[in-house]
């Protein structure tokens, strides 16, 4: 069976650890490294265009950038969008933080 093929968008260990963990915690899948693309680029549209133009991707990890999560939205709508642990966090503070103001 092949494996699905993954992407991380932008360059950041921090996204490589989201991605790993999410896939640790991912019962019945095993992935080869060789499915993994680091995407480093910063826009929308080509960032959709190389997801159509590489289709079967299942996972995307990305940082906060909506420009990330537009070009993965047109690109391949039903991949799985991983956060990493830090965005993640920086976007929750930001929340309580307009939510107690």
């Amino acid at each position: 069976m092949p494996l699905p093929p993954l992407v991380t968008a932008g360059a950041g260990r921090g996204r490589l650890r989201a991605l790993r963990r999410h896939l640790r915690n991912s019962p019945g899948r095993c992935h080869h490294p060789s499915s993994l693309t680091l995407w480093e680029g910063r826009d929308a549209e080509q960032l959709s265009r190389w997801l159509r133009e590489h289709p079967g991707v299942e996972i995307v990890c990305r940082d906060g950038l909506l420009t990330y999560r537009q070009g993965i939205i047109a690109g391949a709508p039903e991949a799985i969008q991983i956060s990493d642990r830090f965005h993640m966090w920086q976007g929750l503070s930001r929340r309580v933080q307009d939510i107690a103001a």
